[in-house]
């Protein structure tokens, strides 16, 4: 029982590192990266390189910086596009802050928001509850087993 709640406990501390999706429609094998999006449909090579760790970076200049996941659409000379991707925002701006940033003439923003649970840029999920799942069980069980 006690290595149940020190797997509970790890799982949490990993929990730590934010996990991202990183693509574009935009290049060449980018096409998963599309509405609806569906990671259980993509390659183990795809899942590799673009659901990447996105923990703070020592190149962020603000101490308010946090990294967040971000999904941006845009229509880029009338085409769609969709980025998923890492960023760094300050820890006070709002979810859709990126959907007011200036783009070029050619580009407009149809829909941009950060999120803050791992995979979160995807189309939904369950993603970044395991943590919040698995402590009160692992309680629950510790205090059955006493």
């Amino acid at each position: 029982m006690l290595g149940l709640l020190f797997l509970a406990l790890n799982l949490n501390a990993a929990s730590a590192v934010l996990r991202c999706w990183r693509c574009s429609t935009d290049v060449s094998n980018g096409e998963f990266c599309n509405d609806p999006f569906q990671p259980d449909t993509i390659s183990e090579q795809q899942r590799y390189w673009s659901y990447v760790n996105c923990t703070y970076s020592v190149g962020v200049k603000s101490v308010n910086a946090r990294p967040v996941c971000k999904k941006l659409v845009q229509e880029v000379y009338g085409k769609r596009v969709i980025a998923r991707s890492c960023f760094y925002e300050d820890v006070d701006d709002a979810p859709d802050k990126c959907a007011m940033d200036t783009t070029s003439s050619y580009t407009k923003t149809v829909y941009c928001r950060t999120c803050t649970t791992d995979g979160c840029n995807s189309a939904g999920g369950l993603s970044g509850l395991l943590g919040l799942l698995v402590l009160p069980l692992a309680a629950s069980l510790w205090q059955l087993c006493k």
